[in-house]
């Protein structure tokens, strides 16, 4: 066997592992019901690796840096959206990330027909990437026509994702009122209730934060008030911003996952002040995340 060029095949698939590994991380922080596709994507790479000391192939470190940086290259991709994400780039990311786990399986059935390998090992490495494949494809096929119906925007977004040690439950009973954004946003002065009675859909507030070294009020409103999922819409003359909030179970008991998105829409001339924002906005997104950290609890 000509061990040189195996070895140049199997980096060559453990640069590609390494990307595909920084993507699916990066897939999951959206996406976070995902999580588990990318734990799967993490130890398809160790086990490539064990296939690599079995062959007697060392790793080139080299290689893995190539792969680390052509993921983070590949974010800068033109996806309709110069300072946010796009809602094509769900689409293109996980299509990006299942052309990779299709070439993962080729690789595996290439070795599967190489003398004194570990077929079993092999076999259960290719049906673990075609289940891998068929969940990419549910996602991707799901969001296309999301994406593709997507309404022009050109704002800036800013997206976090961290764990809390507080139940789900707990998590969204505290945040879907809005009043309480005084104690977690770190812009918010004041926040106040415009209307009377539970909290539901339709639940309005007045908003005032500082912003860009501005005082700026908004009327927020609650328009989704789901078990895992909050969205918040304010308004003003000047702009639209639109807080997503998912809610999912933490990896350990009483712990919660919260993926927090935020859009900032202009309206006229204040577009031109976007690539401002996006750098205020970056620094407000991770006050926010101490800010709730430090309010909910922090997984020790």
């Amino acid at each position: 066997m000509n061990t040189e060029l195996l070895g140049i095949y199997l980096n060559d698939h453990l640069a590609g592992a390494m990307a595909g590994t920084e993507l699916a991380r990066r897939i999951s922080r959206t996406h976070p019901e995902l999580r588990q596709l990318a734990d799967d994507v993490e130890a398809d790479r160790r086990d490539l690796l064990d296939v690599m000391r079995a062959f007697g192939v060392e790793p080139r470190p080299h290689k893995a840096a190539i792969g680390w940086l052509t993921e983070k290259a590949g974010r800068l991709k033109l996806n309709g959206r110069l300072l946010g994400r796009s809602p094509l780039s769900d689409v293109v990311e996980l299509e990006t990330l299942r052309i990779g786990i299709e070439g993962k399986a080729a690789m595996w059935r290439a070795l599967q027909t190489l003398p004194n390998t570990d077929a079993e090992g092999l076999d259960r490495l290719l049906r673990r990437a075609e289940g891998q494949a068929d969940l990419v494809d549910q996602y991707r096929l799901r969001l296309a026509p999301k994406a593709f119906n997507a309404p022009q925007q050109s704002g800036v977004d800013v997206e976090r994702t961290f764990t809390v040690a507080s139940s789900p439950e707990g998590v969204v009973e505290y945040l879907r009122d809005f009043a309480r954004a005084e104690q977690w946003d770190p812009g918010t002065v004041s926040c106040t209730r415009l209307d009377e009675g539970p909290v539901e859909v339709g639940s309005r507030w007045r908003n005032v934060s500082t912003f860009l070294g501005r005082k700026t009020e908004l009327v927020y409103e609650l328009t989704r008030d789901d078990p895992q999922e909050l969205q918040f819409v304010g308004r003003n003359d000047t702009a639209t911003s639109t807080d997503d909030i998912t809610i999912t179970p933490g990896a350990a008991p009483g712990t919660t996952r919260i993926a927090y998105h935020a859009h900032l829409e202009f309206n006229g001339l204040a577009k031109l002040g976007a690539p401002v924002a996006k750098l205020a906005m970056e620094k407000l997104g991770n006050d926010t995340e101490k800010s709730l950290i430090r309010v909910l609890g922090s997984v020790r």
